[in-house]
């Protein structure tokens, strides 16, 4: 079963369990009982309402740690996802032919650093990052900074139907 199943059954476990208790407390508080019965069904009854506790407890704590198995396992894969989303950016900068100063400065530019905040972080002139930014445009054969993002996305886009990446399908059609 699924996490989502365990959650909802040890939840109305959980209900059923509550508005027996309630029913029985106001019973023993009040001295109006509102089911009829005798000493030993309601003995019973919180016998059983004890019971739905712990097992709906159990199914809560069940599904708990489904969750977080499932989590551990989605951190993961968004870990290794992450490093191979750097290794592709590192082998398309590479195809680009940039350097490794202009790789940064591409970085920076992609986390969308200003030129000035670049030029603070790389401790160099704004002129400097400018020139840059031109020389790793036209290697990219793009002429902003969002073309640049543009094409960087589309050379690591893989179409979803065919596993080819949009040049490839483009040239099958």
């Amino acid at each position: 079963m699924r996490a989502r199943t365990y959650s909802m059954i040890g939840a109305g476990l959980f209900a059923l369990s509550a508005i027996a208790f309630l029913i029985e407390f106001f019973g023993e508080v009040t001295g109006i009982w509102l089911l009829g019965f005798d000493w030993f069904i309601h003995e019973l009854t919180e016998l059983a309402t004890l019971c739905g506790f712990i097992i709906g407890g159990a199914f809560i704590f069940h599904s708990q740690r489904l969750l977080r198995r499932r989590n551990d396992e989605v951190e993961q894969l968004l870990r290794a996802a992450q490093g191979q989303f750097g290794a592709m950016v590192q082998a398309q900068f590479s195809s680009w032919g940039l350097s490794e100063a202009e790789q940064e400065i591409a970085y920076l530019t992609m986390k969308g650093f200003t030129v000035a905040e670049i030029s603070d972080i790389r401790k160099t002139s704004q002129g400097t990052v400018k020139s840059q930014n031109n020389a790793i445009y036209r290697k990219a054969g793009v002429k902003s900074r969002t073309q640049l993002l543009g094409a960087l996305i589309d050379e690591l886009l893989i179409e979803p139907s065919t596993g080819s990446t949009p040049e490839t399908a483009e040239k099958l059609s």
